[in-house]
């Protein structure tokens, strides 16, 4: 049997209501994350590719992936030149690990109040570093998203 430290079981406290807030089981004032969807997806290997129509009702969708931490938030924006951009962002907090979410235009941690924008990108600490970013390319009316290429932030 291992023990437990406090930081490990607060990490998991924090997944677990994050995740939990984010089904809307708990009313954590995660109120916006609730309205995010969970989609299907199809998974070869590294590549996860999800049908354009998921985002026809909304501009971001979470994806449960089992072998990962977190989910997965697959957010789509105009792009400067028009085109839709998508960008793949892994919601487990950068701080000590809790489980983000997104809510409006931001993805908030539920633990320690960090705050990023929908691509990742960190707004407010206490996280010092950017979600973990993983390419997404569309093509043939699909999003793919490719798990072993982790963008910097």
């Amino acid at each position: 049997m291992t023990s437990m430290t406090r930081r490990r079981f607060l990490g998991q406290v924090g997944r677990a209501s994050g995740c939990l807030a984010c089904a809307g089981v708990l009313p954590v004032g995660l109120g916006g994350c609730a309205s995010v969807p969970w989609a299907s997806y199809e998974r070869t290997g590294s590549r996860i590719t999800l049908p354009l129509s998921a985002f026809d009702d909304t501009d971001g969708v979470l994806l449960d992936l089992p072998d990962r931490p977190a989910p997965l938030y697959v957010h789509r924006a105009a792009g400067i030149d028009g085109e839709e951009r998508f960008t793949a962002v892994l919601t487990l907090c950068m701080h000590q690990g809790c489980t983000a979410a997104p809510q409006g235009s931001r993805i908030v941690c539920p633990c320690h109040g960090s705050e990023y924008a929908q691509d990742g990108t960190l707004l407010r600490g206490p996280s010092e570093r950017d979600l973990i970013r993983f390419p997404a390319t569309v093509t043939d009316e699909r999003v793919w998203i490719h798990l072993n290429g982790v963008e910097d932030g």
